[in-house]
């Protein structure tokens, strides 16, 4: 007759085996998918997303199409997850806003410094919003109105924080023109690489917005 003591132990073991087991293919998965949407999101900023392809994401990661397909159903599947991470990219932004400085040069150079945190550790998100948006803006799907919420965001954020300084009829254009000039910055960074710094192209664009504001 089985020891009761014995068999609770072996079946608490078992469990714990199952749990540690389902634990590593969940890890598994979620590694795999965030695997998927880096890649998508480094070629959907280099090649756009209509031009890319499941097959060309497959390739980049080593991967079969059909591994693919069985993480994301679709191409339209992986821009969603891709556009929902990138439209997170303007929230560091705009905690920053709400406490920032209310010295003009202070506050451009507490975001550049973001800016350029995010251009050395994650550049693809930069250019990959920025091609994405502007690939997507003549079609006005749910894809872009959700883009462009994630702007507004930080336009209306930026443009309080100017309010805050001095209250100009300007100011919200020149939130949504600050935002444009640093992923400009971003994409001629990476066509001229060999040309200049990133932090050159950055000092040229404070140069041009700090001054006599």
């Amino acid at each position: 007759m089985a020891n009761p003591v014995e068999h609770q132990d072996l079946t608490k073991k078992d469990a714990i085996q199952k749990k540690e087991a389902t634990n590593k293919k969940e890890a598994k998965r979620i590694a795999t998918r965030k695997k998927i949407l880096e890649t998508a999101t480094h070629l959907f900023a280099r090649t756009g997303y209509h031009k890319t392809t499941i097959q060309d994401i497959a390739y980049h990661i080593g991967m079969t199409t059909g591994a693919v397909f069985h993480h994301y159903s679709s191409k339209a599947d992986i821009l969603a997850d891709v556009m929902a991470q990138l439209n997170q990219s303007f929230d560091q932004y705009i905690e920053y806003l709400e406490k920032a400085s209310t010295d003009y040069k202070t506050m451009i150079n507490g975001m550049v410094e973001i800016f350029l945190d995010r251009v050395q550790n994650r550049p693809d998100t930069i250019i990959a919003l920025a091609s994405l948006t502007v690939e997507f803006s003549g079609m006005r799907g749910p894809k872009i109105v959700k883009s462009q919420a994630a702007y507004d965001k930080f336009v209306e954020a930026f443009e309080k924080a100017l309010d805050r300084i001095s209250t100009k009829k300007t100011n919200r254009a020149a939130a949504i023109c600050f935002i444009a000039g640093l992923q400009s910055v971003a994409l001629n960074a990476l066509v001229r690489d060999e040309e200049m710094d990133i932090e050159d192209l950055v000092e040229g664009f404070i140069s041009l917005i700090a001054e006599n504001r």
